[in-house]
């Protein structure tokens, strides 16, 4: 049986498969399936969806419309609030015997500061085992896209959570693609003290309802998901890889996410420079994506020969030359 973990900061993960954020809520989504057991041991680790300081009704309905390569999203990060969450959602994460990653989003540099170290005194079990900074999200009136798209806001917001958690925490940067150069704000991330980078979150889209004349979704805009982004995710996990030294050479491990549903979408994300990823829409559609993935990944591997974490990025040493700019 091949080695496939992975060390991403101070997490040591079995497998190099994680949930995206938002797809799996705070776990009931996946303890309600008959295989759950099953999928909870090909993970590696457990991404929450976000959290923010204050409770979030999230944007009005229509939340969710299909397209025909993915689906867009604007949930706009419903939760019940960090309080909460450390009382009655993040306790149960405890029996899924993983690294358990909580995704955290905000509207100001002094509101990430103070949600992360909310989150860290109310842990008393010590169940969080890293903090994902959203800097991403598309379909929120505040924060999200707005930090992503600038690195000096990147800086700031990373910095304020490393100075709140300390340094033994780890931290995943999550970027959005929505951006002209996303080794910029990455960057910016990893000057801050990021551990690992996350990429990438959801594009800006909208749809129409031709009958009506209107915009299907309540928020006009939302995230687009699914298979159509993956290959600017792959993409812009190359670009960071090629263009970054402390990505290229391990020090800062880069998750990969987008568009991911088998096991090939994911091994281009690890040839491109990923060493792990997560999957999020195909998990709506087909519950044993995890399953097959990873059963995938293993067979892959034995059929190489080598060690998984010497395919990663191994697309580099093949190409020949850098990923050029556009």
């Amino acid at each position: 049986m091949p080695d496939l973990s992975v060390t991403l900061g101070r997490m040591h993960l079995a497998s190099p498969l994680l949930t995206a954020s938002g797809t799996s809520g705070h776990g009931g989504e996946i303890t309600v399936l008959k295989d759950s057991e099953k999928i909870l041991s090909c993970l590696g680790a457990f991404v929450t969806k976000g959290v923010t300081l204050a409770p979030r009704a999230g944007n009005p309905g229509v939340r969710v419309a299909e397209c025909a390569c993915g689906m867009l999203n604007a949930i706009g990060l419903q939760n019940k609030g960090a309080e909460e969450f450390t009382k009655t959602e993040l306790p149960g994460l405890l029996a899924f015997n993983l690294p358990v990653v909580v995704n955290i989003s905000a509207s100001t540099r002094e509101e990430f500061k103070t949600l992360a170290a909310r989150l860290l005194e109310n842990d008393s079990a010590r169940i969080i085992s890293a903090l994902e900074i959203n800097v991403s999200c598309p379909n929120v009136s505040r924060g999200g896209a707005a930090f992503g798209a600038d690195p000096e806001a990147v800086l700031s917001v990373v910095r304020a959570v490393r100075s709140a958690v300390g340094p033994d925490m780890t931290l995943i940067t999550k970027l959005s693609p929505n951006v002209t150069d996303i080794t910029a704000p990455a960057a910016a991330a990893i000057e801050a003290g990021t551990d690992v980078l996350s990429m990438i979150n959801t594009l800006r889209g909208l749809a129409i309802d031709v009958e009506t004349g209107r915009p299907v979704l309540g928020n006009r805009v939302g995230g687009l998901s699914g298979p159509a982004i993956r290959p600017v995710g792959v993409y812009m996990v190359w670009a960071c890889y090629s263009g970054l030294a402390a990505c290229r050479s391990g020090q800062v491990p880069i998750i990969g996410i987008g568009g991911i549903s088998t096991w090939s979408d994911a091994m281009e994300y690890v040839l491109a420079g990923a060493s792990a990823v997560g999957i999020g829409t195909a998990w709506f559609l087909k519950p044993t994506v995890f399953v097959d993935v990873l059963s995938g990944i293993t067979d892959y591997v034995h059929r190489r020969g080598v060690p998984f974490r010497d395919l990663v990025g191994l697309a580099h040493q093949n190409s020949g030359q850098p990923a050029p700019s556009c």
